[in-house]
């Protein structure tokens, strides 16, 4: 008999198990659904949206995909579809289409993505994005430290990429990590060598862009944005905001 109510307790421990397995596991993903089925369910997510044309579908990753579109209003918005539990689902849209950074890794700073579908009406020449590091300077820990500036530029053509998704520059992604371990790196001084502590060093990075447009370019208003787990947002920045070499 004991030998009995064993069995089935470890076949209800197996079928639940099966159960969670088959509820979480995503699978291979399947092919995408069509450009209709696309717009339709762009404007189920959110009827804003509004969707008339899809002017195509990128792909981030085999699971996040990227598609620019047009509203019926000639709006140009950004769609976000993604593979979770064995099926293709809107994970966000966006009725601006200005500049974002796409997150597909949170745990490496190279699976990042500039993602933008630039209205051709607000007359946008280029974007010159920008990875800019603060300079800092304090103590902490009983240590010194100094965070000089760094300012590193992408410069990307609208007129010839009118939407896209750039892959976060290798570049920018190398200087991220070396930063995470400088800001982790142990204090230099011989007592804390002895004692092995460490100290945090402050620093802070951002990316933002900068548009460049046409002498006749039309003002613009603001536009407000909202995003998911998925999203960062870029700073809007001016001139004054950057730093430019003295000649």
């Amino acid at each position: 008999m004991r030998g009995r109510r064993l069995l089935i307790v470890v076949i209800v421990i197996i079928a639940a198990a099966v159960i969670v397995f088959f509820r979480t596991y995503d699978g291979k993903p399947g092919p995408l659904p069509s450009a209709d089925e696309i717009k339709a369910e762009l404007n189920e997510y959110d009827s804003e949206a509004d969707a008339a044309v899809v002017l195509n579908n990128v792909k981030l990753t085999e699971q996040q995909v990227f598609i620019p579109f047009i509203s019926s209003q000639g709006s140009y918005g950004m769609g976000f579809l993604k593979w979770e539990k064995r099926k293709w689902g809107v994970a966000r849209v966006d009725m601006s289409g200005r500049p974002e950074v796409r997150v597909t890794d949170h745990s490496d700073p190279s699976e990042r993505y500039v993602v933008w579908n630039n209205n051709p009406l607000e007359k946008v020449k280029a974007f010159r994005f920008y990875l800019i590091r603060d300079r800092n300077a304090g103590m902490s820990n009983g240590v010194y430290y100094y965070v000089p500036r760094v300012q590193m530029e992408m410069l990307v053509n609208v007129t010839e990429q009118p939407y896209g998704a750039m892959p976060f520059p290798e570049e920018w992604a190398d200087f991220m990590r070396e930063d995470e371990k400088l800001g982790e790196a142990p204090a230099a001084s011989i007592m804390d060598n002895l004692f092995s502590q460490s100290y945090s060093r402050p620093s802070t990075i951002y990316v933002g862009y900068l548009p460049v447009y046409a002498k006749d370019a039309p003002q613009l208003g603001s536009s407000s944005k909202s995003g998911d787990e998925d999203t960062e947002f870029l700073m809007i920045m001016n001139e004054t905001d950057l730093e430019r070499p003295k000649s």
